[in-house]
């Protein structure tokens, strides 16, 4: 009888072992996988934020050229008012370009691991409590 004891003691204690070796592998997945995701949306994120700052600066621009405007009426603040122009271009460029980065890319959330986590259950024969609701409306 002792000998059973142990057998399930070492089996429980295995099997809680490897329950935590899953879950931290899980984990990990997870981890990489949204550091990929993070890594692959890096680019679009940057152009956004310079398109961001390209903007910023085409207020000094429009700023420039409407102070020029009023005080000298003389081609400068046309100089100024083709510099906004061209910001503003450029703005726009990147941030469209940056948001078609980042809708490719899609959210931070690590499908993988999520869609391995969900299959878990299943491979160590666990049946989910709907599926067990589904199965016994079957039969009756």
């Amino acid at each position: 009888m002792r000998q059973i004891v142990d057998r399930l003691q070492e089996s429980a204690f295995k099997v809680s072992e490897q329950g935590q070796r899953l879950i931290r592998a899980e984990i990990a997945l997870a981890q990489a996988e949204v550091k990929a995701k993070a890594q692959q949306a890096a680019p679009g994120v940057g152009l956004l934020v310079f398109a961001g700052a390209l903007a910023f600066l085409s207020l000094f621009a429009v700023m420039i050229c409407i102070i020029w405007a009023l005080a000298n009426v003389v081609a400068i603040w046309l100089a100024a008012l083709i510099t906004a122009v061209g910001f503003l271009v450029l703005a726009a460029l990147c941030g469209f370009v940056g948001k078609t980065i980042l809708q490719k890319v899609g959210p931070p959330i690590p499908e993988t691991a999520l869609g391995i986590a969900k299959g878990t259950p299943a491979e160590l024969g666990i049946v989910p409590p709907s599926a067990e609701d589904t199965t016994l409306q079957g039969e009756r």
